[in-house]
């Protein structure tokens, strides 16, 4: 413990003290994840929208992975490594299982929910590969020099940053996350300046891991912020997941058909207006611009340059009743006014 150092090095001390900078950033990784998925999951449960199964799954693990990686700090701080060394093999099976669930969620949003060709799921793919090939990057190496303690603790504190991006970008008061995708990278890198003053405090230097690590994460992020809306980035993994999925052609309503999707669809919580303009219907949400809708089928309709898909629930008289949509992994209905 502490209080029983008898060596009054002031080098000795930092680097002792500086333990506590890695328990620092694993109390902090929680709260940021708190912050941008609590406010989530209490809109789903008080908007009645559904999650798919895997969701509630991928965020267990996702817990977990973060519980062992503070568990681990605090064990290294506490000075008790053979626990820590016992509790390695568990936090190497969940990184595992925190790489496969990221490698879930990426296909089934690409397969089942089978996105167009202009969708803007096909930019946030540029966001779940990056997570992907990171945390892979820096579990992997992190695991592979275990024995070596600076570039370990190093490589799975940056393995672990780079997942926390799903938190930052739902944390809702950060302003500009909606402007523009390299923002959200802002606020992330941010979280690496606290790295590079623990190294310069207790190294005197930059580790290497630190610059390559950051150099990486950078390269990364500018990659994709000039990519971000890339036709051809578009094209390309929209024709690689064709063979993968069923494409219903667009079909051409009737006006009597499109008549009996005409309407305002509300509730306490939910206004949608589904409206005829020269033959072509349109979706509206207040305060947004009209989305033109495409259709598979009398009742089956998308919102064209979205992953939207709306189906149309009829009642006895064939007259609609309800509207279900199914936006990537929530899924919610409002029923037709009068």
């Amino acid at each position: 413990m502490e209080i029983a150092l008898e060596n009054t090095n002031p080098k000795s001390i930092t680097i002792r003290k500086g333990r506590y900078f890695f328990v620092s950033m694993a109390i902090l990784f929680p709260i940021l994840t708190a912050l941008g998925f609590v406010p989530d999951y209490q809109m789903f449960a008080q908007e009645n929208i559904h999650l798919h199964w895997f969701l509630h799954v991928h965020g267990l693990i996702m817990t977990a992975w973060l519980g062992i990686f503070l568990a681990q700090t605090l064990l290294i701080a506490k000075d008790n490594v053979k626990l820590h060394r016992k509790l390695g093999p568990i936090g190497f099976v969940f990184g595992i299982l925190v790489w496969a669930s990221l490698v879930g969620i990426t296909v089934r949003a690409l397969i089942v929910n089978n996105p167009p060709e202009s969708g803007g799921q096909f930019d946030i793919l540029f966001i779940q590969l990056y997570l992907l090939v990171l945390f892979g990057i820096f579990f992997a190496w992190g695991m592979r020099v275990r024995k070596q303690a600076a570039a370990h603790k190093r490589l799975l504190l940056l393995a672990t940053l780079i997942v926390i991006q799903a938190g930052i970008d739902r944390i809702r008061f950060l302003p500009g996350l909606e402007i523009a995708v390299f923002i959200r990278f802002i606020y992330l890198d941010i979280l690496l300046i606290p790295l590079f003053i623990y190294d310069w405090l207790s190294l005197r230097r930059i580790h290497f891991i630190t610059w390559f690590g950051t150099l990486v994460i950078v390269i990364f992020q500018t990659g994709i912020t000039l990519s971000w809306g890339s036709p051809g980035w578009h094209h390309f993994w929209f024709t690689a997941i064709t063979p993968f999925v069923e494409r219903l052609p667009e079909i051409k309503l009737t006006d009597a058909q499109g008549d009996l999707l005409v309407g305002n669809y509300e509730d306490q919580k939910w206004h949608l207006t589904v409206s005829r303009e020269g033959g072509i219907l349109y979706l509206q949400l207040p305060g947004n611009p009209k989305w033109e809708l495409g259709a598979t089928s009398e009742t089956d309709l998308f919102v064209k340059g979205d992953n939207w898909k709306l189906h149309f629930v009829k009642g006895t008289d064939e007259n609609v009743t309800k509207l279900v949509n199914d936006q990537v992994f929530k899924v919610w209905e409002v029923p037709r006014m009068p």
